[in-house]
């Protein structure tokens, strides 16, 4: 049971100390300042682009020679950080999992490590809005957004109660642990997804031509951005990620600009096909809103009498890094032409075994639409608690009701 603590103030009524006086020995510290290299032997660092959302992505970490990480001793992890963005998208932040001690930070990224309270009670304290107004209030921003070591040390934080601190990380933790097993949930189905279509592969002939086998191949519209009535959604590249579309990004055009043959259908897959960094991105197309996509965008669309839509979706998945590789250009802007992308080779299982794997295929999908979908709701949940909770408008036993009817 929750710790539902009746004491009824506002975060007006709560104390309050300067984040200094929270941390260990009034030190916080940024990391490494020298550009990282690709040595599979150096140290890997967390960067400001790798802290979103409350979580760290460690996927793809940069690296910096262990003689410079050896020099920015006091930002070695230990796991138990509070980790916080300095620079750019200011005040972004994540704790530190046990699993990154040895790792370092980028000189844009704060290392906080309190000891009055716990580095997930400062992390919400950064998540509300009265925090989030005097990080505004100090920031730099003559070139970009920057907040400097000494207005990050003089930020009030306020400092309830142990009981009702405990209690409001206890209900927001109980909903970020829900969202968390749903997305791995949602992973290990694409991962078992993906398994089956590459044991699938080892009865497969040497393939078909991409453009041989589709019924459209074609980038996106150039928006006409407008939020009137007569409008649909455009994904842009940030809309892809992960291999999944993220609506989020997406803005809306006027449908008078849109062709109909570009208005996405069921199972297209969306190729990121410009610019460095997102290009070569793929995703599947799995929802039946109506919805187009940029300039920036391929559409590849299968011919159904010719291949199972899915079956050769989830290969086009799996050709993501042949597909990166194909990008052509100069420093700063790379292009993946519609010719060259329909070269690509794409190899898929005998026909009769395409239909039975894309009905498994799709099941799987749709669990995984459904963790996901979920989650939308609980982070919506979390997200109207969040300041209630920290304002102290909203008591922690009426919160606990709610995450009871939300059946958390």
């Amino acid at each position: 049971m929750l710790c539902a603590s009746s004491w009824g103030g506002s975060m007006s009524d709560w104390p309050s100390l300067p984040l200094v006086d929270l941390v260990q020995d009034g030190q916080i510290s940024y990391g490494v300042v020298q550009p990282g290299n690709d040595s599979e032997a150096g140290v890997p660092i967390v960067r400001v682009k790798d802290v979103r959302n409350g979580t760290i992505d460690v996927s793809s970490p940069m690296r910096v020679d262990k003689e410079i990480a050896a020099k920015h001793s006091r930002t070695t992890l230990r796991g138990g950080e509070l980790l916080l963005s300095l620079v750019g998208t200011v005040g972004e932040s994540a704790v530190a999992p046990d699993n990154l001690a040895g790792w370092n930070v980028a000189r844009a990224i704060a290392v906080i490590r309190p000891t009055k309270v716990s580095p997930r009670w400062l992390q919400l304290c950064f998540e509300s809005m009265p925090v989030r107004s005097q990080i505004l209030g100090v920031l730099n921003t003559t070139v970009q957004s920057t907040l400097n070591l000494a207005d990050l040390k003089r930020l009030q934080m306020p400092v309830p109660p142990a009981e009702i601190r405990s209690g409001i990380e206890e209900v927001l933790g109980a909903l970020d642990d829900k969202i968390a097993a749903n997305t791995k949930l949602a992973q290990t189905s694409a991962t078992l997804t993906q398994a089956g279509f590459t044991d699938a592969l080892r009865e497969a002939d040497d393939g078909a031509v991409l453009s041989e086998i589709t019924g459209l191949l074609s980038r996106g519209v150039t928006p006409k951005y407008s939020d009137g009535e007569d409008t649909v959604v455009v994904l842009n590249q940030k809309c892809i990620r992960d291999q999944r579309v993220n609506l989020d990004p997406a803005r809306r055009t006027l449908i008078s600009k849109v062709r109909e043959d570009k208005l996405l259908m069921m199972d297209d897959v969306l190729v990121n096909s410009t610019g460095q960094g997102t290009l070569g991105r793929v995703a599947r197309w799995t929802h039946g809103d109506s919805v187009t996509v940029d300039s920036h965008i391929t559409i590849v669309r299968f011919d159904q009498a010719k291949v199972d839509p899915v079956c050769a979706g989830m290969a086009l998945l799996s050709l993501q890094e042949t597909i990166v590789e194909m990008g052509e250009g100069s420093t700063g802007q790379t292009e993946l032409s519609r010719t060259e992308l329909g070269k690509l080779r794409v190899r898929l299982p005998d026909r009769g075994r395409q239909a039975e794997l894309g009905r498994r295929f799709t099941a799987m999908a749709e669990m995984e639409r459904g963790h996901l979908r979920e989650n939308q709701v609980l982070a919506a949940t979390r997200d109207a608690l969040l300041p209630q909770l920290m304002s102290g408008k909203l008591r922690v036993r009426d919160a606990e009701m709610v995450l009871e009817d939300a059946g958390v």
